[in-house]
């Protein structure tokens, strides 16, 4: 079994209407206290998915991995991590009574390279707009990498956060700068603005933000568009707009409103016309370049290339603020 999804899909839906397609998929545990069968409901962006595969007969385990990934298979000759959500989630599994042929792990793209997550069995692609989709409680998003919670039809969808689980098993993930010191005492002369960070993942929030006045930038952050865009409209109506926002550096996929709609409506304002707007995504690809382009980004850089994002944010202040 392998199907094709991802940026094929995707690339249909219009540019800048908050809308994404979710594959839904399921986990299945046993609860350790009732010892009862739980079932739970997940989401992922279709466009972050290349194809759905059959789970693997050959699978190599990998010394000294963390515990969630069972190892890594070939797939047309690229080596994929094989990561089990369950194990993540720290579920138990019943593998005597799990129907393996059922299983299908979802070959996914996070930034810039392939991963593979078992799951119990792939259900529906829905159509939906970001704002069905709410910012999970806060003890939730924290501790269990989920993004956020939708309700499709009858069921409860979770999001998970994948960038926070590959960040955590592929140290090459992880955002961080290497700026020198003398570069960090120079931006901080130079610049009495902030850099407005929009993102609903609370690991590379909190990755960006700490990156970034490391680097003697002054930070301003949001976990989601709405919140951002009425936090600016605020600005913009008490005629505070241009004394505190250098920049504004935002994700593509958050819950109410995404980046992508976000822009849209940042560049449909001309108040803002001399702030650049930078999208920092793990999914940016060919498709959604050409959205972020068509809605007016003044640029697009994939995580986790922070320095690559600093350099080109601040041409891009150059370059409107000549």
């Amino acid at each position: 079994m392998a199907k094709q999804y991802g940026s094929r899909s995707n690339i249909l839906l219009e540019v800048g209407t908050n809308e994404l397609e979710v594959i839904t998929f399921s986990l299945e545990w046993v609860d350790p206290t009732t010892k009862e069968k739980q079932k739970g409901s997940y989401g992922i962006n279709a466009a972050k998915v290349r194809e759905l595969v059959a789970l693997p007969e050959d699978v190599t385990e990998v010394v000294d991995s963390p515990a969630a990934v069972r190892g890594v298979f070939l797939l047309r000759d690229r080596t994929i991590p094989l990561i089990d959500l369950c194990t993540w989630f720290d579920y138990q599994v019943d593998m005597t009574d799990m129907d393996r042929r059922k299983w299908v792990v979802i070959v996914a793209e996070l930034n810039g390279k392939p991963f593979g997550f078992i799951s119990h069995g792939v259900d529906k692609v829905y159509r939906i707009s970001w704002s069905q989709i709410s910012p999970p409680p806060e003890i939730l998003s924290g501790s269990q990498s989920i993004t956020g919670i939708c309700q499709l039809n009858d069921q409860l969808i979770q999001m998970i956060d994948f960038e926070k689980i590959i960040s955590e098993i592929d140290p090459t993930m992880e955002i961080k700068s290497s700026m020198e010191e003398k570069e960090v005492h120079e931006i901080e002369e130079k610049y009495d603005k902030s850099v407005l960070v929009v993102d609903d993942s609370q690991v590379v929030r909190i990755q960006v933000i700490r990156t970034l006045e490391g680097d003697g930038f002054k930070v301003v952050s949001h976990n989601d568009g709405l919140a951002a865009w009425e936090y600016l409209e605020e600005l913009r109506e008490s005629g505070e707009l241009e004394k505190k926002i250098l920049a504004v550096i935002s994700d593509i996929e958050m819950p109410r409103m995404d980046g992508h709609n976000f822009c849209r409506r940042f560049r449909q304002q001309p108040a803002y016309d001399k702030i650049p707007i930078l999208l920092f995504s793990s999914m940016i690809n060919e498709a959604l370049r050409r959205k972020g382009e068509a809605l007016g980004a003044d640029d697009q850089v994939t995580k986790p290339e922070l320095d690559e994002l600093i350099e080109r944010m601040e041409k891009c202040v150059t370059k409107l603020n000549p």
